[in-house]
């Protein structure tokens, strides 16, 4: 899949041939998916099989929900964004979107949308993935991490409160294989997310419902 990844995202150019991405364009594109889904398996995105596994934790529903993110990895795209969206359906099956946003240099807002079946964002509950690249038609992937052994459980570890944009949350910590531990609290909109640390980290920066979740990012040039 991530061969399949890496071709949608490229542009023809004037002569009829494809034009690639820059190499730093396609790691972003990478590294998102891997920040999102992957918890460390970019070796199996790379060769095009699914990632080890999903984070399996509770959706946090919240009508015009969002939450900004900061990249503390040493490459990829420095901050995006997950927003909640509406209710959708895929061969019968219903479920709500899950949108995911970065800016690519000289691409423009890169939108990976999840289509969710059922409370948990997890392999299986994936029901089709739309990746939106300016310029180019959206492209569906269906079921795109149902596979075999993609679906495990973390392992619960504390209970803490943590502060976060001037905002007091009561987070919960899992740990998964590889080293990766994720926090995860009930007043972050969409994946509940707080923080990820492991191979490929990154930590919330902002959150709430309603209004433009890059404003902020933006006004201050980031």
């Amino acid at each position: 899949m991530g061969t399949a990844l890496w071709d949608r995202c490229s542009a023809p150019d004037k002569s009829g041939g494809r034009k690639r991405m820059t190499d730093r364009v396609a790691r972003s594109l990478v590294l998102l998916t891997v920040l999102l889904v992957g918890l460390g398996a970019l070796p199996s995105w790379a060769q095009g099989s699914a990632p080890d596994a999903l984070f399996g934790l509770p959706l946090v529903i919240r009508e015009g929900g969002w939450a900004r993110y900061v990249n503390t990895s040493p490459d990829g795209p420095p901050r995006f964004v997950i927003k909640q969206g509406g209710a959708g359906r895929h061969e019968g099956k219903r479920g709500r979107w899950v949108i995911v946003e970065l800016d690519v240099p000289a691409t423009g807002r890169v939108g990976f949308d999840f289509l969710v079946e059922g409370e948990r964002f997890s392999a299986k509950s994936v029901l089709l993935m739309r990746l939106r690249v300016p310029g180019r038609p959206p492209t569906d992937t269906p079921a795109p991490f149902n596979k075999p052994g993609a679906d495990r459980q973390p392992h619960p570890l504390r209970e803490s409160t943590e502060t976060v944009a001037g905002k007091k949350l009561e987070v919960k910590e899992y740990s998964y294989a590889g080293g990766i531990t994720a926090q995860w609290s009930a007043s972050v909109p969409v994946l509940g997310l707080v923080s990820v640390s492991g191979a490929q980290s990154f930590e919330l920066e902002a959150f709430g419902v309603g209004g433009d979740p890059w404003k902020a990012a933006t006004a201050s040039g980031r």
